[in-house]
């Protein structure tokens, strides 16, 4: 792997990259390199942590090995690590001329149709991590609409979808082989979740990402888009289940449901949404943050 090496000017002097509102950068902030040269940098808001950087070396070296196996077009892989005096403070992504999901999902000119697509996409694609070979234990991990990028949407004269790609960045966080990943966005502060059996924790108390984990951020993907709001993940156990009892009044599809409710049930494996997707179609503007307290 190659490295982009930074001069103190350079650094002080790199530009931001400026993000959609609302954007999540959590553990990074993006800047263009130096000269605007079609390159990303992501600078580690850790990077003084030797560990941390260790298990984000060893993360992007299976990034590579696994990629290179596996045929991953829509896997952003990492072209070089960011070094300041000689010292690792990131990693250097292609730049991509592409938007987030969050400013298709929550944009209201967007067709609803081309919304559900690229939730669609979304899940193919961790359904593809998942069905890779075992040998790798992969899972992408921090799964929010943040770490999706839209790509060449192409619609017809009747704004039916002809082409729409996915491609998935952040990617030196994914779980894979040793390396521990990035518990997702929605996993951070989810004590209710060590809880449950199906969700194991590593020595430092953490969730380790796996299938179930990423299939559980998916599913707050979508209750999110369903709910016009993000409230869904801070709910306890207790309100999340009034909250599917009203999805259920308002008559959201069974399937999803059971898909929805699965996050929290030891003893079987969470269900992807994914084949229940088409019926986003029918849900109903009243399903909102006001609206489900409204009805409280």
């Amino acid at each position: 792997m190659g490295k982009l090496k930074l001069t103190k000017e350079e650094f002080q002097n790199l530009e931001p990259l400026h993000l959609v509102e609302g954007t999540i950068e959590k553990e990074s902030i993006m800047y263009y390199a130096p000269n605007r040269t079609k390159q990303i940098i992501k600078v580690y808001k850790d990077y003084d942590n030797p560990l941390y950087l260790m298990s984000k070396i060893k993360t992007i070296r299976n990034l590579l090995r696994y990629t290179k196996e596996i045929s991953f077009p829509e896997l952003l892989k990492p072209l070089s690590i960011a070094l300041l005096d000689n010292k690792m403070i990131g990693i250097v992504y292609p730049e991509i001329e592409a938007y987030t999901a969050r400013t298709y999902l929550y944009l209201n000119l967007i067709p609803t149709k081309i919304k559900i697509e690229i939730l669609r996409k979304i899940g193919l694609l961790l359904e593809k991590i998942k069905n890779t070979n075992p040998k790798y234990n992969a899972a992408f991990a921090d799964v929010h609409i943040d770490n999706f990028l839209v790509d060449n949407i192409i619609v017809d004269e009747r704004k039916n979808i002809k082409d729409l790609s996915i491609i998935a960045c952040d990617t030196d966080s994914m779980k894979i082989m040793d390396s521990k990943g990035i518990p997702g966005y929605y996993l951070y502060d989810s004590e209710k979740l060590s809880t449950i059996d199906k969700y194991r924790l590593d020595s430092e108390k953490d969730i380790i990402p796996d299938s179930n984990t990423d299939i559980y951020c998916y599913i707050m993907i979508i209750l999110d888009f369903i709910s016009k709001s993000h409230f869904v993940y801070g709910l306890n156990i207790s309100e999340y289940n009034y909250y599917l009892d009203y999805l259920d009044r308002i008559g959201i599809n069974s399937n999803l449901l059971t898909s929805f409710a699965s996050v929290y049930e030891n003893n079987k494996d969470n269900i992807s949404p994914l084949p229940y997707l088409n019926y986003l179609f029918d849900i109903d503007e009243m399903a909102s943050l006001n609206s489900f307290y409204k009805h409280r």
